[in-house]
């Protein structure tokens, strides 16, 4: 037998370890940013954009939700409408970066609109794990429905949004039979809007180079346990699924159909916003585009 007729070893990274995705492939595109050209320098613009137009709006800032220091909250509301539907926004930044500062931009948008909207802070890995960072979301949750009427939300209206890391997070509030927990009724978000998310964790759990699975470092059986894929609503909702054309096949396109593939299954109404020529930075302020077809799809939503 002659050494060419010998089979090479495929290397580690370009195994196919889960739905058809290698190594590879699952850990640049979980670290799709840092192939984003001049990405700090954007991000640092729209940090700086942000905090001006914080300024401008003027929110009532820090509001304490849990006993935690890293748990607050900061609350856009329009001014002399009362009964106003309510946003609850989650930031990205792969569960282990990010603030609440940044959707001071898409709430400018959303105030002109009649719409009050709250943004979290919560806590980042590798100081908490995901199944903390989770109940950090759902503490917010229970705190907004019920003290939103005091800034004349409507706790009856309460939406949840959420971008790349927060999408998944936003999703964690569709999952069953946590809310008995937190003496929430079972249908207290009325809708969902997730954008470029990841709703199955074990995709995370087989790229263990990621940046975000350094940290988190999670086990196969918590990815499942806190994946929204397999834990789908017992109650019909309106879910926004939405991902941009430029972000990687592999991850986010197939993340987002599979999910409101599942959402449809489970008898809510499912729609799959592919936002044109839009990468993952991109779609951090899509919701400030009130010309875009996210924009147009919430406002149908909560209207």
């Amino acid at each position: 037998m002659s050494e060419k007729d010998i089979a090479k070893p495929v290397p580690l990274e370009n195994l196919i370890v889960y739905k058809g995705m290698t190594i590879n492939q699952l850990t640049e595109a979980y670290d799709d940013y840092k192939a984003i050209p001049n990405f700090d320098a954007l991000l640092k613009e729209n940090r700086e954009r942000a905090q001006t137009v914080k300024t401008i709006l003027n929110p009532i800032n820090d509001i304490a939700y849990g006993s935690e220091s890293i748990q607050k909250l900061d609350i856009y509301a329009p001014k002399n409408i009362k009964k106003m539907p309510v946003i609850l926004s989650i930031h990205g930044g792969g569960w282990t970066m990010g603030s609440k500062n940044p959707w001071a931009i898409p709430s400018k948008s959303l105030m002109s609109k009649g719409i009050l909207s709250v943004s979290i802070d919560y806590g980042l890995g590798p100081q908490y794990r995901m199944k903390d960072i989770i109940a950090h979301v759902r503490d917010a949750i229970a705190w907004v429905y019920k003290n939103i009427d005091q800034y004349e939300g409507d706790p009856d209206r309460l939406y949840i949004y959420g971008m790349s890391a927060g999408a998944h997070l936003a999703s964690t509030a569709l999952m069953p039979s946590w809310h008995k927990d937190f003496d929430l009724p079972e249908d207290v978000i009325k809708g969902l809007i997730a954008m470029s998310g990841i709703y199955d964790l074990c995709t995370l759990v087989h790229a263990p180079q990621a940046d975000s699975q350094k940290a988190l470092q999670m086990t196969l059986e918590e990815s499942r346990r806190d994946s929204p894929l397999y834990h789908l609503p017992q109650h019909s909702i309106p879910a926004i699924i939405a991902y941009g054309e430029k972000e990687p096949l592999i991850l986010y396109h197939i993340e987002a159909s599979n999910y409101a593939q599942e959402l449809r299954k489970a008898g809510c109404n499912a729609s799959l916003v592919e936002v044109p020529a839009a990468n993952h930075f991109d779609m951090i302020n899509e919701l400030a585009n009130t010309e875009g077809k996210v924009f147009k799809a919430v406002m149908k939503m909560l209207f």
